[in-house]
């Protein structure tokens, strides 16, 4: 018995000389074995190829609550297509429609939806609006330091740390952690309050939920990232600030908010999902081409990779909140069908 493997390219033939009848079957079925190493040889060639064909640089701009996610989905995405890389700056949510607008960067992210107005200013310079996707859920946790024993907020009573305008039912000012119930040396331990800039998204999404529209205390120290915001919480025990629950480290902690305090639930995924957690909040991005008017293929491609199982897993490693399949599947269809 002889088995000849004779190639051209990615098309082989295999003869199969066989001089003693008993053995035509290890024949047939060494010659399938041979031809499903030619087939998976070919395939990963022509795999390798198209990978190619994806090239370039994609611009990034915008949240700084993403800019986990965003690193995650660009490694993954140039472990695969290693012609590939991206430029991220994470400057705030309300950066990334001006950067559109001016066509410095293919992709703008957002912890909060586009304005109006920011959508319209777009399409007064592209004749379209800008392509919204929907990618990833997100909680804003409260943090206390570690050595805080308070463990459940109200929306009243967030807003009446943080706001001087007292917006939400039932609220009034708070300065100190004894207007929150704790005791002993807490009783008249004045509140410190830390929060974000006004260029962050997460800013104006605790402002319109937690202080029911209201205004900030102009006391509050801004701080410019959620770093910046767990690092001072982390270093001081009389203190309070916001920032998006991602993985969060030991030295601060995250309190329960609810609408009374019966009701109070932790940002953790099943009460994101189930919006029993009230700050809650969907993560986007924002594309300056039209899928529909053309795109450059690595930008298409990147979307795609975002939207896959990969992307999703990614999501989980970041501390963020999934996508449900059938908001995923949703925004394929709209996007690419």
């Amino acid at each position: 018995m002889r088995i000849i493997l004779e190639s051209s390219g990615c098309f082989n033939i295999i003869q199969v000389q066989n001089n003693i009848g008993r053995h035509r079957n290890v024949c047939i079925l060494l010659s399938l074995l041979f031809m499903s190493m030619v087939a998976t040889s070919c395939s990963s060639d022509t795999s390798s190829v198209q990978r190619a064909k994806v090239y370039g640089t994609i611009s990034i701009s915008g949240s700084s609550t993403m800019s986990n996610i965003l690193s995650l989905w660009c490694k993954g995405f140039s472990d695969i297509y290693h012609n590939t890389n991206c430029m991220v700056e994470n400057f705030g949510s309300r950066k990334a429609p001006q950067d559109l607008e001016t066509g410095n960067v293919d992709i703008g992210a957002m912890s909060e939806p586009m304005s109006n107005q920011e959508k319209q200013d777009f399409k007064n310079v592209y004749g379209y609006e800008p392509v919204e996707i929907k990618v990833a859920i997100n909680m804003i946790a409260v943090l206390v330091n570690i050595e805080n024993p308070i463990n459940c907020m109200t929306i009243d009573e967030l807003d009446g740390v943080f706001s001087n305008s007292y917006s939400c039912k039932g609220s009034a000012d708070i300065t100190t952690w004894g207007g929150l119930n704790l005791v002993g040396e807490w009783l008249n331990t004045p509140i410190r309050v830390y929060g974000r800039t006004s260029t962050s998204g997460t800013y104006d999404v605790f402002r319109k939920i937690a202080l029911c529209d209201g205004t900030y205390k102009q006391s509050i120290t801004d701080l410019a990232s959620s770093r910046d915001i767990v690092d001072f919480v982390s270093r001081d025990i009389s203190s309070i600030g916001y920032t998006g629950a991602g993985l969060l480290p030991s030295r601060v902690k995250a309190i329960n908010i609810g609408e009374s305090e019966d009701k109070c639930f932790p940002p953790e995924t099943r009460y994101a999902r189930s919006k029993q957690y009230p700050l809650t909040r969907d993560l986007y991005l924002y594309l300056r081409e039209n899928p529909s008017e053309g795109m450059k293929n690595v930008t298409r491609k990147f979307v795609e990779y975002i939207l896959s199982k990969n992307g999703q897993e990614a999501i989980t490693e970041a501390g963020l909140v999934a996508l449900p399949q059938e908001i995923l599947q949703k925004e394929r269809e709209e996007l690419f069908n």
